[in-house]
C-alpha cells in the first residue's frame, strides 16, 4: 500500500472535503477523487460517504481512520530519527 495514498486518506478525514483536501495537498480534486477510488479498491471498503457540503467517514473509514493515524505518526517519529 502507498503511503502517499494514507497521507491522502487522512488530509480528506480531517477536512471533511476532497477539494479542500486537494487544495491543501498542492493537487487537483479529480485526481484526489482517483487516489481514493484506489485506495478503497485496495481495502475493499468504501471510506467516505458524499454529503451536500463534503465527505463524511462511513464506519469502515472511521476504523481506517483510527488505525492510520497511529501508522502515520509513526512514520512521521522515523522521518525525523533518521533525519536527527
Amino acid at each position: 500500500m502507498d503511503t502517499r495514498l494514507l497521507f491522502r486518506f487522512a488530509k480528506m478525514a480531517e477536512l471533511g472535503s476532497v477539494t479542500r483536501a486537494a487544495e491543501a495537498l498542492g493537487m487537483t480534486q479529480p485526481v484526489l477523487s482517483r487516489d481514493l477510488a484506489v485506495l478503497e479498491h485496495e481495502i475493499g471498503a468504501k471510506l467516505f460517504v458524499r454529503q451536500a457540503r463534503g465527505v463524511a467517514l462511513t464506519d469502515a473509514g472511521q476504523i481506517f481512520h483510527e488505525r492510520t493515524s497511529s501508522l502515520l505518526r509513526s512514520f512521521e517519529d522515523l522521518k525525523e530519527a533518521v533525519v536527527s
